[in-house]
C-alpha cells in the first residue's frame, strides 16, 4: 500500500464537498510593495485554489468552502478601485453562503482613504477555525490542531526577518506545521508573491500537489529557484524598472520583429 498521503487509505479526508483545511498566510513587504501567499493542506493542489494573485492589483486567499469563481470576481472589483471589504460582499451577493467561507484579500494599489486589507472566517468553517490580522499581513486556517498553529506562523514570519521575503513566509508555513498544522494531515502547499506594476508575471510561483512533506519541499523548490535567479533582481523580489517605449512605435523589437533594412 501507498503510505503517502492521499494514497490507499480510504478513511482519510482528502476533499469532501468543495471543503479544504488550509492554513495561510498573506503578507505585504512594505519595502517593495510586493504582496504574497503561502498555504499548506491536507488536499490535493492546494496552489491550484487557494491563492489568486495578480501583479499590480492584489492578492486573494479563499478557503473552507472553496471557490475559485468568489476569487476571480473579488479580483475584477479591486481591478476596478473598490475596496477589499466591499468587494467580498459583492461577490456574496451571487455565489452566497458566507458562514462556510473563510477569504483574506489585500490591494495592492487602493483608492485614497480606502483599507487595503480584508480578512473574514464564517461561522460555519471546519474547526478548529480563526484569523490573525495585522497591518502588514494575514494569517487564516481551518481544520487546524488549534490557535497555536496560526500564533506559531506569525512567530515563523517575524523571526526570519533577516531572510528574503519569499523564505520568510515558508518559515511561517514550516513552523505552522510544526505547532501541528492541519489535523487531518499534509499533502500541498504553495506560494505565489506579485509586484506593484501589472505588466510583470508574477516574481515567484511554485507549488508542491502531492507530497509526503509539502512544506518541506516547497522550501528546496524555492532554494533552486533562488540559485536559479541569484545573478539577477529577482533575486532580492524587485521588480525591474518598465522599459521605455520603443521610438518607432515599436517596429524595431531586438530579436523579435527587428525593422527592415531601408537603406
Amino acid at each position: 500500500m501507498d503510505d503517502r498521503p492521499g494514497f490507499g487509505h480510504p478513511d482519510r479526508r482528502v476533499e469532501v464537498n468543495g471543503v479544504f483545511c488550509t492554513y495561510t498566510l498573506l503578507a505585504h513587504e512594505p519595502g517593495t510593495g510586493n504582496v504574497g501567499v503561502v498555504t499548506a493542506s491536507s488536499c490535493l493542489c492546494v496552489g491550484a485554489v487557494v491563492p489568486f494573485l495578480r501583479s499590480g492589483v492584489g492578492a486573494i486567499a479563499v478557503q473552507n468552502l472553496n471557490d475559485p469563481r468568489v476569487a476571480y470576481a473579488v479580483m475584477e472589483e479591486l481591478e476596478n478601485g473598490v475596496d477589499p471589504k466591499d468587494a467580498f460582499e459583492r461577490a456574496l451577493k451571487f455565489f452566497g453562503q458566507p458562514e462556510q467561507r473563510q477569504v483574506a484579500i489585500r490591494s495592492i494599489a487602493p483608492q485614497e482613504g480606502h483599507p487595503v486589507q480584508f480578512a473574514a472566517t464564517g461561522t460555519a468553517c471546519v474547526p478548529w477555525c480563526g484569523q490573525i490580522e495585522r497591518d502588514d499581513l494575514v494569517i487564516l486556517g481551518n481544520g487546524l490542531k488549534g490557535p497555536k498553529v496560526l500564533e506559531a506562523m506569525e512567530q515563523g514570519y517575524r523571526e526570519s526577518r533577516s531572510k528574503y521575503f519569499a523564505e520568510r513566509m515558508i518559515e511561517s508555513l514550516l513552523a505552522a506545521e510544526r505547532a501541528g498544522g492541519d489535523r487531518h494531515g499534509k499533502q500541498s502547499a504553495a506560494l505565489k508573491i506579485v509586484g506593484t506594476q501589472s505588466f510583470l508575471p508574477p516574481l515567484v510561483d511554485l507549488r508542491v500537489d502531492d507530497h509526503p512533506e509539502p512544506s518541506g519541499e516547497l522550501h528546496h523548490l524555492w532554494m533552486l529557484f533562488h540559485r536559479a535567479t541569484a545573478t539577477h533582481d529577482s533575486q532580492r523580489l524587485t521588480p525591474p524598472e518598465p522599459p521605455e517605449p520603443p521610438s518607432n512605435g515599436g517596429l524595431d523589437i531586438p530579436g523579435v520583429f527587428p525593422a527592415s533594412d531601408q537603406g
